[in-house]
């Protein structure tokens, strides 16, 4: 078995909006990936101008909510 996670982060109106969602891939090809874990949560924007300190401030934020 496999898992593949997907980040998506929005920084819209001073409100980033962070959607995690995690994927099962099965061993048999027979069987369908199947979303597993599902995580949203929105925080306020800072207006950060580096953007490897804006997907830190993201990928903490996510962190939190799990």
């Amino acid at each position: 078995m496999m898992y593949i996670a997907t980040v998506h982060a929005y920084d819209v109106l001073e409100r980033v909006q962070i959607t995690v969602s995690v994927r099962e891939q099965p061993d048999s090809r027979e069987e369908r990936i199947g979303t597993v874990l599902t995580i949203a949560t929105t925080v306020p924007g800072v207006g950060e101008d580096s953007p490897r300190e804006w997907l830190r401030d993201v990928l903490v934020a996510a962190l939190e909510r799990v």
